[in-house]
């Protein structure tokens, strides 16, 4: 299970091998044995920890990840020791300068726009009989993002910082037939207009963000450390100074299936209201979403975490696959095998 501190006030202790959760001002404990636990995520200012926890998640291999809601995780705890063989972030820096590099952010990119294509197409079927306009928008849309796809595959080169801006370019080309989509998919009372990442306030930008950055960012940075990967040592997303370039070249896989398609789920089955969404009362600076929504979003996203899904002739959950691509770029850095991208059908 994972653990979402998310109240001001809480205070996270140990007690033997159980983890202990106490609110200021009551008197009621929930207790948590560590070894059901599989993160630990944090997402309010008010939270306090004993070291003894925070020993107690490092022994138990329990990944600790500090977040914002205006951003990005700030922080993540996980043991000191490296796990992986040294040669594999060798070769992953030597790549940068030679076609390997190139390869692997074609692929990135690939995953992604596959599987924008694929849920469209899934989309355009559903809505045949009953919006047969929109059904041929989205089924045509798809179309072109397959052939920027296309476009994209033709792309070789042997240094990705003179490649990287066409990849781009097309990718953004993309982006824009997929968010367009989807716009008209949701429901109208959202005011969706288009994707917006840093410092969004409507409803739907404002969930894919709290999906990306605190569910899919930690998961994904768990499974690079796991590979004995170097989490800055992207080829997609270029260098700058405490950018995670691979956890955010390897995110991009899984984007569509693991975020994007729970929440438009939630949405169109009205499972989450539109105007249910946005905090009125936060007493906490950045916060945007209700705790109501973002304990159905929690509870959706580790829920398609944990399904069954079929991969490159494999059966397996969405987050085993997650743990499985850094370990395959492993194997194609070290020259042992290629690269697929993770997409699922429709």
């Amino acid at each position: 299970m994972n653990v979402f501190l998310d109240d001001f006030g809480l205070y996270l202790s140990k007690k033997r091998n159980r983890f202990c959760i106490k609110k200021k001002d009551s008197k009621e404990i929930k207790e948590i044995v560590a070894d059901d636990v599989e993160s630990i995520i944090c997402c309010s200012t008010g939270v306090s920890f004993s070291s003894s926890a925070l020993e107690l998640a490092v022994d138990n291999n329990i990944q600790v990840v500090f977040a914002k809601y205006s951003g990005w995780p700030y922080a993540v705890l996980m043991p000191a020791s490296l796990t992986g063989s040294v040669r594999a972030r060798r070769e992953q820096f030597l790549a940068y300068n030679d076609e390997r590099s190139v390869i692997l952010a074609k692929k990135f990119v690939a995953g992604k726009l596959v599987n924008q294509a694929n849920f469209l197409k899934l989309m355009a079927k559903n809505r045949r009989q009953t919006d047969p306009k929109l059904s041929e928008k989205l089924y045509q849309s798809s179309k072109l993002i397959g052939d920027t796809n296309d476009r994209i595959s033709k792309e070789h080169g042997n240094n990705i910082d003179v490649k990287r801006q066409e990849i781009m370019n097309l990718e953004a080309e993309a982006a824009r037939y997929y968010w367009d989509c989807v716009r008209q998919i949701l429901p109208p009372e959202l005011k969706f207009t288009g994707r917006i990442t840093r410092g969004a306030t409507d409803p739907f930008n404002a969930m894919l963000n709290f999906g990306y950055q605190v569910i899919l960012f930690s998961e994904v940075w768990k499974a690079i450390s796991y590979a004995g990967l170097d989490f800055y040592a992207g080829y997609l997303h270029a260098d700058r100074s405490g950018k995670p370039s691979l956890v955010l070249d390897m995110m991009e896989e899984f984007r569509q299936q693991l975020v994007d398609r729970t929440l438009i789920g939630l949405l169109t089955k009205n499972v989450i209201k539109p105007n249910e969404i946005i905090a009125t009362d936060s007493v906490e600076e950045g916060r945007v979403l209700r705790k109501e929504v973002i304990k159905v979003l929690l509870n959706s996203l580790h829920e398609r975490l944990d399904s069954e899904v079929m991969f490159n002739n494999q059966k397996g959950s969405m987050k085993k696959f997650i743990h499985m691509q850094p370990r395959h770029m492993v194997r194609f850095l070290l020259k042992e095998s290629e690269y697929v991208p993770f997409y699922l059908g429709w």
